[in-house]
Formats: structure tokens, C-alpha cells, sequence
């Protein structure tokens, strides 16, 4: 809408927009003229009304207002939201700048720590620039470099027969011949040299006799505590010294073995002994003391010049070896090179327990942390373990078996070459047979559901007869022939069989089982298992422990349904000795499965299959090439072979930065296991009875545990005089 405004004082007329409140009747405009008075005529409807030229008032003065501020808020509102953009801009360019800062000092720090390590690994031999020689073996790892001592140290000992017992004694016994040739032909070697260029070889010594021979010692438990020897040996087997258990491992190694070379005691295995009590609870031996260093000082003084820089340690079971042990020197520290092999599936054993849903994973923890932290190398029997240094560990079986097996393997082999049946014993004929410890986490639970699934397949149980024992057997026992008949199954004339050798082995041990049942009757006991409520019982015989070599001429089927084994040694045996090995389709079998007699099954209709064909057909014979593959010699050319790093994973790992991680680890262990209170945190982790390490340490060096003094600085007078002062203060 366009209005017509006279301008008084302007002399003329001039068109302007109105105002949208003016036009909606919001009342006249009045208008001022600057430098005269007077009043329009008639503008606005208003007479005589009052005006100043060239400034308008609005009437509706509110409204303006409003608007104008609701304007400046929004610019002000603008100018604030751009300088809250420009100073956030500013902090986040900071911010990224200190970033980059941060990430280019971490770089450098990362590259100095590897240059570091580079030069480190650089000087002891562990590194070399790859030149087109990466796949050769580092000086450090190469155990068939002569003139290098070969430590072995275990969790157990003979007459325990357990597989860290048996397999590290066998594993240095076979070691120890190995090294002898290592060294007789380096000393050939040498000798030819001499005589060619007429110069002494540094190695040889006048007359061509090695100034220093390659020694392998198996270092090996002492239980200090009598209780311990009685408990874990029994009665029959208690030594009152070191040189008494001594001269028993040596004797079987002399008279089981067949190694008399190296069962003498000055020209062949060094046994060294270190203190250690048993574990009740955990069913384990755990070293007492500064383990470490005990060894350490018995070795300085086996060896010229006390000098271990060359030293190969072999830790059987590293983690069981470094779990409660006193604090001292690690092992790397002090030998030139560690390998670990891991023997046991602690996680397997912790988790089937009702504790072990906090302690399978604790254990996992602490075991990968041991590991890493005291081992260059390890060596892993079958891919069931779990994953504890990924850029150390291989899978390999480094076991062999004692030369009665395979010498019955290649005699039934001879046997079927010669198309004459193998004489089995009519009395087992057409049973299985399990050998090994009594426990429910042996499989007995999976055998049970085989023995039902085979009887609904056929009608009938499968028959089998069970060597061994174990502190479980009881229970077992009534989960196979039920809680009317229990132990009553065990029937001397039932037991009886043409092999003197198993009677002498069976006889003592059922004649104990059957003097307890007057005391076991007497007993109520509740069910463990659903099983012992059967009223058919299974066929099946608890014969008691005996060597497994005499059973190879009685069987030929062996049923193992155990899937918590790392290896399982009597399945080895088994196969060795020629006869079928039924077993499941497992990673920890996975070694065994190359074998044409070893019958995997993956379901319960593949076991009934397997189990009835083997009890039908003949065993096929062992070629000389798979018999050789169960010798002690194959397993120690794979133990040499796998516990080698070459170039390419020397410059790997030094790439990889993680030795600071192992030596940070080793530390923490080391301050952690301190004094009281380590002593302390080793009785809060299940200790036991080898918790007080510290104490224990203190009171072999002959100091006092409440006043920290020396037993002589104690008797001086010097001392009496300050403790009769204060007791007369």
C-alpha cells in the first residue's frame, strides 16, 4: 500500500512505502521536518498535530523493539557460534599437532629400543643380515655344535613312573650318546687338520685328547621330607640318601633301558639332584630354595673355567618348573639358550575341576607369563596346548619309546612276513585293553558311553581289561560293575594267566585290593556317578599297575578314549609294540594318526566299527621306515631339528621388539616373589607346603628369620652385649 506524505519545511511531496502497522489502522504518522514548526494539513487525519522533519516516530514503539533485539541476538548469536568454531579449530589443530609429536617420539623411541636389541642379538650370535643365508641356523640355537654342555631339568624322578620322569631320563640318556659322536668326530675332524697343516688345533689338546668333553647332566628332584619319599614311592622304595636314588636310576637305565654305556657314573649321564618337596593337593613336586642358583653352583664346578655361556637348558615343563620357585636369577640369564617343552595340559586338568572356571584361566595366564619370560624356544608336543609365545613355540613330538617295544613290533612284523599267526593268550583273546592312570579325567566316562552305545550297536559289552591305578579307582570301579557287586568283581582265579611276568606284577596288588574290602564293605558311600547304579555289569577286569612291554604279546587291541593328554605315551607303546590303537580323532593325536594300526573314530558308530574290525582282523606289520619313527634316536634328531632358530626368525622377532616384554615379565616374578610377602602371595596362589621359599632360603644360608642375622654375627660378643643391655632396659 503506497501513501502520499507531505514534508513540511521540504516544499514537495514524496512517495513512500507505509508502514504494515500504519496500514492496518495502527494510527496517523506524524512527521518532523528539521529546521521549521507547523503542522500538516490533514496528514494522517491528525490537525494541527506537532512534527519534526525527516525523523518518524512509530506509534507502536513495543514491536520495534522487539524485532531490533531479536535481530541483534541473532547476530550476536552468529558472531559467538564463529569464534566457538575458530577457537575449537585452533584446540583440535593443537591437539593433532601434539599427536603427531607424541607418535614421532614413540618412533623413535621404538627404533632406538630395536636398534638396541639389533646390536644385542647382533653380538651374542642370535642375528645375522639376511644374505641369501637365512634358512641356516644360528650359532646360539645349533645343538650339534660340539664341545657344548646340555643341561636337562625335570619336575619328577624314578621310581615315580610318570611321563616327566621317564621321558627326561631317556631323552638324556640318548642325548648323551648323541653328543659323544658330535664330539668324537669333531675330535677326528680336528686330528686330520693337525696332521695335514702340522698345527695344533685350539680344540685338541697334546696327543689329540679334547681338552674339554661335552657333558649332558639330568638335573632332577630330591624329596627332602621322608612323609614325601613314603607317600609318592611307597614303602618299597625309600631312599635314605641321594646316592641311594642314584644307584636305582642307574640300575634302569643299566638293566630297563639297555644303555649301560651311559648308566656309568664317570664316563657317561651326570645326575645332579636339587631340593624339592611334594605337593599333595596339586599331585606335584615343586623345587625348595633358589633352584637357579643351586644348580648353577653345582655346575660351575662340573665345568672348566665355571663358565655356562655356552650352555644349552632343556626345562621340562617350564611353567610347573617356575610357578612357586624362589626368586633368583633367571634362567636365561644364566645359560646361553633355554627350550621349553611342554609336557602336561594344565588348563585341560584345572577346567574339568568344579574350581575351574576362575583357576583354568589364572593358570593360562601364569603359564603363557613363565614361558615367555624363561624360555628362547619352545616346543610344543601336540597342537591341544594352548598358544603361550607365538613367535617361539613349534609343534613337535620330541618322545620316543624304550627299544622292548619296538623289538616287539618288529617280531610281530617278522611273524606275519612269515605268514605265522601272532600267539596271543587265549585268556584275553578277543579283549581290549587300557593301560595308564585310574582317573575319571583319563576318558573312564567316555568309555562308559561306549561300553552302553556298543551294546545297543551288538547286544553286548565289549570286554576289556584296565591296568593301572589311582586315587579314583574305587569310584570307577563301581561305575562298571555297579554298587551290588563293586569290588567284589576282583576274583584272584578270574586274574590268573599264563605270564608269570604279569602275575609277579598283578598278584601283590590284588592281594591288597582284597584285604581292604572288609574295611571298604563296612563303608557307605554316595554315588558319584549314575553309572553305579547299573544292574548289568560291564566285563571288564582292574588288573593293577604293570609294565606296559609285557602286555605286547597278549593284546592287540588297545582302547584309549582319553582326549586330555598332550601325547599320550601308552598309546606311543601301543603302536610301537604293533598293535591296533583305537583312539578319537583329536589334535593331541594327531602325531599318531601317520601310523596304518592307529584307528581314529570321530562319533560313537566309528568306534563300534573300528573296535569290531580290529578284534576280527590281524594288526598290519611295522616297515622298518615307521618302526625307526618310534626310536629315542628319531625323537632326538627331531628335538635337535625343532629346537633351532634360523636367520629369517632371529630377524623377526628382533623386529618384533618382545624381548624387553620377557625381561620385564621375569623381573616382576622375581621382585613379586620377594620376602614375606611373597611368601605370602605364593601360600594365596596354593603354595602349600612350598610356599615359604624365603624362609626356607634364609634358613639355609644359616640366617635368622625374626632378626636377620648371620648365625655367627649372633654368638659374638659384640651382639650378646646389646641383647642383655636391652633386656636389662
Amino acid at each position: 500500500m503506497r501513501r502520499r506524505v507531505l514534508l513540511v519545511g521540504g516544499g514537495g511531496e514524496e512517495d513512500m512505502t507505509s508502514d504494515p502497522m500504519a496500514a492496518d489502522g495502527m494510527g496517523p504518522t506524524e512527521i518532523i521536518h528539521s529546521g521549521s514548526r507547523g503542522t500538516s494539513a490533514d496528514v494522517g487525519g491528525g490537525k494541527g498535530a506537532e512534527f519534526s522533519p525527516f525523523r518518524l516516530r512509530f506509534r507502536s514503539r513495543t514491536t520495534t523493539n522487539e524485532s531490533t533485539r531479536r535481530a541483534d541476538a541473532g547476530r550476536v548469536g552468529k558472531r559467538v557460534t564463529r569464534r566457538t568454531i575458530a577457537i575449537t579449530d585452533r584446540l583440535n589443530e593443537k591437539l593433532d599437532e601434539a599427536r603427531r609429536k607424541f607418535r614421532d617420539r614413540m618412533a623413535a623411541a621404538s627404533f632406538t629400543l630395536i636398534d638396541h636389541e639389533h646390536d644385542a642379538t647382533m653380538s651374542n650370535g642370535t642375528f645375522f643380515d639376511l644374505d641369501g643365508h637365512d634358512d641356516e641356523i644360528t650359532p646360539q640355537s645349533d645343538l650339534l655344535l660340539p664341545n657344548r654342555d646340555i643341561f636337562i631339568v625335570t619336575t619328577a624322578a624314578l621310581p615315580w613312573r610318570t611321563g616327566t620322569a621317564v621321558n627326561p631320563l631317556l631323552r638324556a640318556a640318548y642325548l648323551a650318546r648323541r653328543a659323544r659322536e658330535i664330539n668324537d668326530n669333531n675330535r677326528t675332524l680336528a686330528n686330520e687338520l693337525t696332521n695335514r697343516v702340522d698345527v695344533i688345533d685350539n680344540t685338541t689338546s697334546v696327543g689329540g685328547a679334547p681338552s674339554y668333553r661335552q657333558m649332558v647332566t639330568l638335573v632332577i628332584p630330591w624329596l627332602e621330607l621322608e612323609e614325601d619319599r613314603l607317600e609318592l614311592y611307597g614303602p618299597d622304595a625309600t631312599f635314605d640318601s641321594i646316592q641311594e636314588q642314584e644307584n636305582y636310576i642307574r640300575d634302569w637305565l643299566r638293566n630297563e633301558a639297555k644303555m649301560a654305556d651311559v648308566a656309568d657314573a664317570d664316563t657317561g649321564l651326570k645326575i645332579i639332584f636339587y631340593p624339592a618337596r611334594y605337593h599333595s593337593g596339586l599331585k606335584s613336586i615343586f623345587a625348595m630354595g633358589d633352584m637357579v642358583g643351586d644348580i648353577c653352583a653345582v655346575l660351575r664346578k662340573q665345568i672348566d673355567g665355571g663358565n655356562l655361556n655356552n650352555s644349552v637348558c632343556i626345562l621340562e615343563e617350564p611353567e610347573h618348573l617356575n610357578w612357586y620357585r624362589a626368586p633368583g636369577e633367571g634362567w636365561t640369564k644364566v645359560f646361553n639358550y633355554v627350550v621349553g617343552i611342554v609336557h602336561t595340559n594344565y588348563v585341560e586338568y584345572a577346567g574339568s575341576q568344579f574350581h575351574g572356571l576362575w583357576t583354568a584361566p589364572a593358570i593360562q595366564v601364569m603359564s603363557s607369563a613363565m614361558i615367555r619370560a624363561y624360555c628362547h624356544k619352545v616346543i610344543k608336543l601336540s597342537g591341544v596346548l594352548q598358544s603361550y609365545a607365538p613367535e617361539k613355540e613349534c609343534i613337535e613330538n620330541v618322545h620316543g619309546v624304550r627299544e622292548d617295544f619296538i623289538y616287539k613290533g618288529r617280531r610281530r612284523a617278522q611273524h606275519f612276513l612269515e605268514k605265522k599267526s601272532v600267539p596271543l593268550d587265549e585268556e584275553v583273546e578277543g579283549r581290549a585293553y587300557y593301560i595308564g592312570k585310574i582317573l575319571w579325567a583319563k576318558g573312564f566316562e567316555q568309555m562308559l558311553e561306549l561300553e552302553e552305545f556298543y551294546r545297543e550297536c551288538t547286544g553286548k559289552y565289549f570286554a576289556i581289561d584296565v591296568y593301572g591305578s589311582g586315587p579314583e579307582e574305587d569310584e570307577i570301579k563301581r561305575a562298571f560293575y555297579g554298587r551290588r557287586r563293586g569290588n567284589k568283581s576282583i576274583d584272584t582265579e578270574e586274574t590268573e594267566s599264563d605270564s608269570e611276568d604279569v602275575q609277579s606284577y598283578s598278584r601283590e596288588f590284588i592281594s591288597k585290593k582284597l584285604t581292604s574290602l572288609k574295611i571298604s564293605s563296612q563303608e557307605f558311600e554316595l554315588p558319584k556317578s549314575l553309572y553305579e547304579l547299573r544292574k548289568k555289569p560291564i566285563p571288564a577286569k582292574f588288573l593293577g599297575p604293570v609294565d606296559h612291554a609285557l602286555l605286547g604279546d597278549r593284546y592287540k587291541v588297545f582302547v584309549n578314549p582319553s582326549v586330555s593328554e598332550v601325547l599320550c605315551t601308552t598309546t606311543y607303546e601301543a603302536l610301537a609294540m604293533g598293535n591296533f590303537a583305537i583312539i578319537p580323532d583329536h589334535e593331541s593325536n594327531k602325531f599318531f594318526s601317520r601310523f596304518p594300526n592307529c584307528l581314529c573314530y570321530r562319533d560313537k558308530w566309528e568306534f563300534a566299527a573300528n573296535l569290531r574290525w580290529a578284534l576280527t582282523h590281524e594288526p598290519e606289520p611295522l616297515t622298518p621306515e615307521l618302526a625307526q619313527e618310534f626310536t629315542w634316536e628319531a625323537a632326538t634328531e627331531r628335538l635337535i631339528r625343532s629346537s633351532a632358530i634360523t636367520r629369517r626368525e632371529a630377524k623377526e622377532r628382533a623386529l618384533l621388539g618382545k624381548a624387553k616384554l620377557d625381561e620385564r615379565i621375569a623381573f616382576f616374578h622375581r621382585e613379586l616373589g620377594k620376602g614375606t610377602t611373597g611368601d605370602a602371595l605364593r601360600k594365596f596362589l596354593g603354595g602349600g607346603p612350598v610356599s615359604n621359599q624365603v624362609k626356607y632360603e634364609i634358613a639355609k644360608q644359616g640366617l635368622d628369620h625374626h632378626e636377620g642375622l648371620t648365625q655367627k654375627f649372633r654368638t659374638s660378643s659384640f651382639v650378646r652385649a646389646i641383647q642383655s643391655s636391652l633386656r636389662l632396659s
